[in-house]
C-alpha cells in the first residue's frame, strides 16, 4: 500500500470568526417565561424552581457503638443501598425527634458529582 501525502493545510478556506457580541437575547417578559417554566413543568412532571432549598448547617456526631450494631448496619445499608448515618437519622425521626425531609438524604454521596 502506498502512502500518500495529506493536501497542504493552506488549501482549505479561511473561516470567519462568529461575533458572539453580536447575539442578543430573546426580549421577552420575565413573567411570561416564569408562567410558562411552570406550565411546562406541570406538563412534565418537572421541577421549574430555580430557588435551591437553603443548606441545613451540619454538626457532627462521633459515636461508639458495639462492633456487631455497626456490622447490622452496615449490612443493612447495603442492601438498601443508603448510607449508615440515614438509618441512624431515620431511627431517630421514628423515635420522634424532628428531621427535615431535605436533611434525610438516602445517599449523600451520588451529591457529589
Amino acid at each position: 500500500m502506498k502512502k500518500t501525502d495529506f493536501p497542504p493545510l493552506d488549501l482549505d478556506p479561511p473561516r470567519k470568526r462568529l461575533d458572539l457580541k453580536a447575539i442578543r437575547p430573546n426580549e421577552a417578559d420575565d413573567a411570561v417565561l416564569d408562567d410558562n417554566s411552570r406550565r411546562i413543568g406541570a406538563e412534565w412532571g418537572a421541577v421549574t424552581s430555580l430557588e435551591r432549598p437553603k443548606k441545613t448547617p451540619i454538626a457532627s456526631l462521633r459515636i461508639e457503638v458495639p462492633e456487631y450494631l455497626d456490622r447490622a448496619l452496615a449490612l443493612k445499608a447495603v442492601e438498601q443501598r443508603v448510607t449508615k448515618q440515614y438509618l441512624v437519622l431515620c431511627a431517630l425521626r421514628d423515635a420522634g425527634f424532628e428531621i427535615d425531609d431535605q436533611d434525610l438524604v438516602a445517599d449523600k454521596r451520588r451529591n457529589r458529582r
